[in-house]
């Protein structure tokens, strides 16, 4: 277990590491990611504005952060529960539970659902 808790903290420093560098890049204006799926469709994906909205937490505009893209917030909230879970089911040596398999199929319903209603209602 000890070696698994050692894994898991150098591969969050590391990811943590490369978070910081590529939002110091964006919020220097270094360069600016397209979305693909936006490029190739013409409709906005689940995560479009999610960049922008990032910088805008970053600097303290929470606010601004969720015109964005309105779920932002809930797609972090999401992903960082997903993160935690999946760490310590990967630290105790055990298989990610029925009921966060579930949660994880909502959420993703969730998200793709809110992907079409967005582009419905041009948000």
């Amino acid at each position: 277990m000890k070696r698994r808790v050692v894994n898991i903290t150098v591969l969050y420093a590391c990811l943590f590491a490369a978070a910081a560098a590529l939002l110091a890049l964006l919020s220097r204006g270094a360069f600016h990611f397209v979305c693909p799926f936006r490029e190739l469709t013409g409709l906005r994906c689940p995560g479009c504005g999610n960049s922008n909205a990032l910088l805008a937490a970053a600097r303290g505009g929470f606010r601004e952060a969720a015109v964005f893209n309105p779920m932002f917030y809930p797609e972090i909230a999401f992903a960082a529960f997903a993160v935690v879970y999946a760490s310590a089911a990967y630290i105790k040596g055990s298989r990610p539970s029925g009921a966060f398999v579930r949660i994880l199929v909502c959420g993703a319903a969730l998200i793709l659902i809110w992907g079409i209603i967005r582009n419905i209602i041009n948000i």
